[in-house]
């Protein structure tokens, strides 16, 4: 009792005296509000829903649930604080600063986000990835030409997607040779954070810096040199680790369709819309990558006029509506309906009961596999022709209502809920063991009720990639809106107001100074790497830019450069590492990667160094 008492006391109380010495008619003037309750509790908040982040995996807790409701509490601290001394405008005006900062990085990244699903939709990307499969190159050839495409493509794409690309690749060819595919991994991580790195576009710390004037467009390009060696370094090392061996054959298909080639050149001429806006107009660059989303708008009618859709609206962000007892999947409680439905069904499928065992094995499923409906029906081994290693499929998946993330584990951003059945889930994969020489698969799954609703059992639907492309042709741009990374994007508004509400505290006043000061800018600037490989680099970036710090040109390229390649050091300290860990999970891990991290942190010192050679002539000019 006397605790909360001496807290609510504290809270009631005015925690620090107005820096520029007034009473409480100073409204507006900066306060100090390190040594009080408020700003103790704001930190424990802050580092009480942080600490979640990283065992996102572990508890199935999307990561901007935390942050959003840290971000929260924070701010009604921060209003009380400054009420506590009679200011009532201070904690409105600044709150309102770092909403607008959120709307433009926010409408940013949801053009861009749009852009590459729509690239992902046309087959852009899986043509890249077939090209690269199908020409038997040896494992040292496949290992640098994904890291060299990953190095040039992340400046244009984000990191993760280009990680996601090039870790495909990298699997599909590797096959069973585990440290191919660990070594792979490592380099296409290094390689995607250092690309992006030299460019705004190519990471979202990138991104703020350009956005807050720091860096302009083309200054971004003083920074390839070094990042080019923080890639090449630990590249070249690990390079001698790989085995003198051809890669895993495939006759892997797949083809653009109607528009991918128009939607590239809308993408290119999108960025430089942005770009032009920044350079000449002065405006900020979320508008013109506004403007590019309508560049994309006015291509999808003439996508849905090719596809005869003219006279139809593409549903507003994608939602459909479904049938909850579609006639293909409402059956009485019996196997002789479900018998039915296989009937019916012209594709590979099988279908499962409650208790999880094999109730239908169809004769295509049986010509794809190889494996005879008998060896099958009754035994819970459907995932044997697909996986070596038990494991649960996504039909299990379907029928036990699993969490979004496990999905994601298996099948990483291939996978998506089911536009067409009720609780149904789609994903795609290549599969080594399907036919000669692999195949990449789509399989559709979705729970089979009776008349009553009750679920009982669940089928899934295997199709080869290409007969799935001829058959979802229709292009919807309200759905690939809808398919950005929400998460993602929410994550970034707790952040960016955890980290403004604790500056308002005077916490990020009292870190600048003792890093930018105490340590100096260029050891400052280097921890900031470090710390990205253990925090998320988009709160630390962020955090910097708050802060502020006095120093040259020179210096805010060197914390661009740290914040965008120090993730490498750790498989967790970026998107890309995390994303590959689940789409290579038990392969590439935590483990095999820290192996590597003295390596990489070769490159990183000498990338550090190459600038601070480099670019000298910049490191006294002040920004």
């Amino acid at each position: 009792m006397k605790f909360f008492m001496t807290l609510l006391m504290l809270l009631v109380t005015p925690a620090a005296v107005l820096a520029s010495g007034g009473g409480h008619e100073a409204a507006g003037a900066v306060v100090d509000f390190t040594q009080s309750a408020y700003g103790y509790l704001g930190i424990a908040m802050f580092v009480l829903a942080y600490c979640l982040v990283p065992f996102e995996e572990v508890i199935h807790l999307r990561k901007s649930k935390p942050v959003i409701l840290a971000a929260g509490v924070i701010w009604v601290l921060v209003a009380l604080a400054y009420a506590s001394v009679g200011d009532t405008h201070t904690a409105h005006e600044a709150i309102k600063h770092g909403l607008l900062e959120y709307a433009e990085l926010f409408l940013f990244l949801l053009v861009a986000m749009t852009y590459i699903n729509s690239l992902e939709e046309r087959g852009v990307f899986q043509c890249l990835r077939a090209f690269l499969v199908n020409r038997g190159f040896s494992l040292v050839k496949i290992y640098w030409i994904t890291g060299v495409l990953a190095f040039f493509i992340s400046p244009i794409a984000d990191n993760l997607t280009t990680a996601l690309l090039m870790g495909a690749v990298a699997m599909a060819v590797g096959g069973k040779n585990k440290k191919f595919v660990v070594l792979a991994c490592i380099n296409i991580v290094v390689a995607a954070n250092a690309g992006g790195a030299f460019s705004p576009f190519g990471d979202i710390t990138t991104l703020m810096v350009w956005q807050k004037g720091k860096i302009t467009f083309i200054e971004f390009f003083d920074l390839f040199i070094p990042s080019a060696i923080n890639w090449l370094v630990p590249a070249v090392i690990m390079m001698f680790a790989i085995e003198k061996s051809d890669a895993q054959a495939s006759n892997e298909k797949a083809t653009m369709k109607y528009g991918a080639v128009a939607m590239m050149v809308f993408f290119l001429l999108t960025i430089v819309t942005a770009v032009s806006f920044h350079n000449f107009l002065h405006l900020p660059p979320a508008a013109g990558m506004m403007l590019g989303l309508g560049y994309l708008g006015f291509l999808s009618y003439f996508v849905k006029r090719h596809e005869g859709r003219s006279n139809k609206y593409d549903p507003i962000l994608g939602s459909r509506r479904y049938e909850p007892f579609n006639p293909m999947w409402a059956t009485e409680k019996s196997n002789k309906d479900i018998s039915g439905i296989m009937e019916s069904i012209d594709h590979p499928a099988f279908a499962i009961g409650t208790d999880g065992k094999v109730t239908h094995w169809n004769k295509p499923l049986e010509e794809l596999t190889g494996v005879p409906a008998e060896e099958r029906i009754g035994t819970d081994r459907h995932w044997s022709p697909f996986w070596p290693e038990k494991q649960k499929i996504l039909v299990d998946m379907v029928l036990e209502r699993a969490p979004e993330k496990e999905f994601e584990k298996n099948y990483g951003s291939k996978h998506h809920v089911s536009e067409i059945f009720e609780s149904g889930h789609e994903a795609a994969h290549f599969f080594p063991t399907i036919g000669e020489n692999g195949a990449t698969l789509v399989m559709t799954a979705a729970p089979v009720r009776d008349k009553s609703g009750e679920v009982i059992g669940a089928i899934e639907i295997v199709r080869d990639v290409e007969t799935f492309s001829s058959e979802q042709v229709q292009f919807d741009l309200m759905n690939r809106i809808a398919r950005a990374e929400w998460d993602t994007l929410l994550f970034f508004y707790g952040v960016i107001l955890c980290v403004g509400g604790l500056s308002q505290f005077g916490y990020l006043s009292l870190v600048s100074h003792q890093m930018y000061v105490q340590l100096g800018p260029t050891w400052a600037n280097a921890l900031v790497g470090v710390l990205s490989a253990i925090v998320d680099n988009i709160p630390v970036m962020f955090a910097v830019l708050t802060m502020n710090p006095e120093m040259s040109h020179g210096q805010w390229l060197l914390v661009t450069l740290t914040a965008g390649v120090g993730g490498s050091l750790l498989s967790i300290g970026s998107a890309a590492g995390v994303a590959l860990m689940g789409t290579a999970r038990g392969v590439y891990t935590f483990g095999a990667h820290l192996k590597w991290t003295p390596v990489i942190a070769l490159g990183y010192i000498l990338a550090i160094l190459a600038h601070l050679w480099i670019n000298s002539s910049l490191m006294h000019i002040m920004n």
